[in-house]
């Protein structure tokens, strides 16, 4: 009987310099901002609400085998990580945006999820 491995925490960042939304931002787009930290773990992504009035459960949370399409753009001079994935059969996005000197941390978790999700 094989047992899954433990969930490990492989990558955090935010809240300060990130922003969530749940589509690919634009003009008139509202953006959650500094209120989440973003968890890359070996199984899933997800975004914990900071600060006193945002207890509770996760902002998000994407396994990455639910995973069906990652992007990395611009949006002026920030970074985004959008992804969209699959939910109770319905088509999902989350969007990741990092500000200024955070803008790094698009990049990496990019990275990261492009290394994890495309394991032989």
């Amino acid at each position: 009987m094989t047992s899954e491995p433990q969930e490990t925490e492989l990558y955090s960042f935010g809240p300060m310099g990130v922003g969530i939304c749940f589509s690919r931002p634009g003009f008139f787009t509202a953006i959650a901002k500094n209120m989440t930290r973003v968890v890359l773990t070996n199984r899933r992504i997800y975004g914990v609400p900071q600060g006193p009035f945002f207890k509770g459960k996760a902002r998000f949370q994407v396994p990455y085998d639910s995973i069906i399409s990652i992007e990395q753009f611009r949006l002026h001079i920030n970074k985004v990580l959008w992804i969209q994935y699959r939910e109770a059969e319905k088509t999902r996005e989350v969007s990741i945006i990092c500000y200024g000197l955070n803008s790094q941390h698009a990049s990496q978790a990019y990275e990261l999820l492009q290394k994890t999700i495309h394991k032989p």
